[in-house]
């Protein structure tokens, strides 16, 4: 092989290698584009057309990527070089011009002059190509399986978004029709489009409007239809031949209708409506009770989440302010906005920050509120009332309550207030007093808060310094993680003994952890007492002596505070002595009559009879005609349930009269459902002799009466 023939074969690889990289760039693009458009198309639809525009996009980056175009003739002696081992690496002096070789160079061109004759191009620039190809392939058979899924419905279901119900069976219609076109129009506050079906039966948001428009074969003179055996509504004719009919309705409740050709009647078709629940509302912070106590911020963070089915148009707190005491209590109403606009979203997560100063409120003052919500149709929610109280230290230290009613220790509780008017006391002589008489009485303060922290700790067993509020349960936990295996402590654990705080039983489970409560924050004062930082001690003094006097008030009987919703007070009919709107309020129960419960049983059995094969008379049919009533009712409020009974049921009392032994089946559950809803009236029971001792005894007792 000499040096022109050396280049044309380099040449002819090249553009093999060239052509296979561009092969590759362009499968790799359809492939990736193919399964964008696959996924795309599942969730919205779209053309395939844009497949071409995508893939030459990503084709010229994989292009690119290749360097495809800087491929050159040194690169592919190389590749030869290393695919066969007999060429010894020489094949790039067939680049070269052989005047310009060396005698060396010219033999060793001359040693492998046959090899090059026999060698062919390599694997390896195809390798790229298969790769894709496979690809390609894969690709093809994802985007098969991936058209067959719905993504829509996968992606509403993982939002908690219930998709619209469709019939599960296609309708059976009259063979006069030859089409049904049902317009769906939902109403305004769903915010959702109208849509078009061909079928009768449908499911649809409560208000939407309904317009049919039927097609009929051949001329027809009357249609009408028929809703829950009560309701006619005439079609009228759209066009001379009397072949296209229309009429619309707006639907606010479910039921059943059929469809009635110059009278012929179809099969009964169901019509679900979606009820627009109201919106909830959930209020994550504050607690339903909350006291601010001395030395805490006077502000509340109102944390708000509130979701509706459809939407969101307004919410605002309604804000009620009490203040005084006894008689000359008085309130103050407010409307307090939040800083988010509505805008019609399914969900809010609203916060607000309360500052109680700026409403008005002092010491003693409380806080009733509520949040008001007003979603797309109108309709209002409101949530529980909330309570939040600035503590009223001047109330707190008062001695009201401790002369009447069942007292804790009350020489404790004066105690805990003397404490508090101590530490006042060493704040006010601070500056005329020296520094070492000011931490001599901060720790002296610091000494009496302790020794009437475990006075305290008495009641719940706590007969040692070591057992201290929340630090005492660290350390216990970490000695619980240290001692683990110990076979000592494991007995320990089911031992009975005096000294364990846990095994006190002065009170009861919700006072114990109270008073543990108090514990821990006369810790916290003691603490800052003793480090002589009387300032940092006196929330945590006042927080427990709020802590005891609510103690206190827990050792009386009284009846807890329950959220109260009054409905709104129309100005206009106040004082005008109009009574002739206020009703009886009615109680709704399901409740059978004594004859509808009897057809009902009856017809139960003449459903097994047929379910024999047996043949019924005239009278087992007048009972079914009776239960058919009965369905009838039921069906108009809960088709889904009883819709598909009540066909049988009428197929039963037909002209034709075949039913399959399932129809029978599901004929006899929904009759079993209704006899559920009977009521059972008390009765005496009659027990049979010798049931037991006590029976019998009773039954003596009762022979015996005069």
């Amino acid at each position: 092989m000499n040096h022109s023939e050396g280049m044309k074969y380099i040449k002819s690889i090249k553009i093999r290698w060239i052509s296979s990289g561009l092969l590759s760039a362009a499968f790799l693009a359809i492939s990736f584009s193919l399964l964008v458009l696959s996924v795309w198309n599942s969730i919205s639809p779209v053309s395939y057309w844009f497949i071409l525009p995508i893939s030459l996009l990503i084709s010229l980056g994989l292009i690119q990527i290749f360097r495809l175009s800087k491929i050159s003739e040194a690169d592919i002696s190389r590749l030869l070089d290393q695919t066969y081992p007999q060429l010894e690496e020489s094949f790039s002096l067939v680049l070269k011009n052989s005047e310009k070789l060396n005698m060396l160079e010219k033999l060793q061109i001359e040693k492998i002059k046959n090899e090059m004759q026999r060698i062919q191009a390599p694997a390896l620039i195809y390798k790229r190509l298969k790769i894709s190809t496979i690809f390609l392939v894969i690709s093809i058979l994802v985007s098969i399986f991936i058209s067959t899924l719905d993504f829509g419905t996968l992606n509403n279901n993982s939002l908690g978004i219930e998709k619209e119900a469709k019939p599960s069976m296609p309708d059976k219609i009259l063979p006069e029709i030859s089409s049904i076109r049902l317009k769906i129009i939902p109403p305004a506050y769903t915010t959702k489009n109208t849509r078009v079906q061909q079928q009768f039966s449908a499911t649809v948001e409560d208000g939407a409007l309904l317009e049919w428009v039927i097609e009929t074969s051949r001329p027809a003179s009357k249609i009408k239809f028929i809703f829950n055996d009560k309701e006619n509504i005439k079609l009228r004719s759209v066009n001379k031949s009397g072949t296209r009919w229309a009429v619309s309705k707006t639907i606010n409740q479910p039921g059943f209708y059929q469809v009635q050709l110059d009278g012929k009647l179809s099969d009964l078709y169901q019509l679900e409506t979606i009820k627009d629940e109201p919106a909830s509302i959930r209020i994550i912070t504050p607690k339903q009770y909350s006291t601010i106590d001395f030395g805490e911020p006077q502000k509340t963070n109102l944390q708000v989440q509130i979701n509706d089915d459809y939407g969101i148009n307004d919410t605002y707190i309604s804000a009620t302010i009490s203040s005084g005491r006894g008689e000359s209590v008085k309130f103050k109403e407010q409307v307090i906005r939040f800083n988010e606009s509505m805008k019609g979203k399914q969900e809010y997560k609203l916060q607000k920050t309360i500052d109680l100063p700026k409403l008005g409120m002092v010491p003693g003052d409380e806080l009733y509120f509520y949040i008001n919500v007003t979603d797309s149709r109108k309709q209002q929610s409101r949530s529980d009332i909330y309570i939040v109280s600035i503590q009223d230290t001047a109330k707190l230290m008062s001695m009201d309550g401790m002369l009447g009613g069942i007292n804790l220790v009350p020489e404790y509780f004066r105690s805990q207030r003397q404490i508090i008017i101590d530490t006042e006391k060493i704040l006010k002589d601070k500056n005329s007093i020296s520094e070492e008489e000011f931490k001599n009485r901060s720790n002296n303060l610091g000494i009496d808060q302790k020794l009437l922290r475990l006075r305290y700790g008495k009641f719940l067993g706590e007969e040692t310094d070591e057992e201290i509020g929340e630090e005492h349960q660290e350390t216990t936990a970490a000695e619980e993680s240290a001692a683990f295996g110990n076979a000592e402590k494991i007995m320990d654990a089911y031992a009975h003994k005096h000294d364990i705080a846990e095994d006190a039983t002065f009170f009861e489970p919700e006072l114990k952890a109270q008073l543990k409560a108090t514990l821990t924050e006369m810790w916290k004062s003691e603490l800052r007492l003793r480090t002589y930082k009387p300032v940092e001690a006196l929330p945590f003094e006042y927080k427990a002596l709020r802590l005891l006097k609510d103690l206190q008030q827990k050792s009386r009987a009284y009846v807890s505070k329950t959220a109260l919703k009054t409905p709104t007070i129309k100005a206009e009919k106040r004082l005008s002595a109009e009574l002739d709107k206020i009703i009886q309020p009615l109680a709704e129960r399901t409740i059978l009559k004594s004859e509808e419960q009897n057809a009902l049983k009856k017809s139960t059995s003449i459903i097994a009879k047929l379910k024999d094969g047996k043949k019924l008379n005239q009278s087992e049919y007048s009972i079914l005609q009776e239960a058919n009533r009965n369905l009838a009712a039921k069906a108009s409020a809960q088709p889904g349930t009883y819709l598909k009974a009540l066909g049988i049921m009428r197929k039963i009392l037909g002209k034709s009269r075949k039913v399959s032994f399932g129809e029978l089946s599901t004929m006899e559950a929904a009759l079993q459902n209704m006899i559920k809803n009977e009521v059972k009236t008390p009765q005496a029971t009659i027990a049979a002799p010798k049931t037991s001792l006590s029976t019998e005894y009773f039954n003596s007792l009762k022979r015996q009466q005069p």
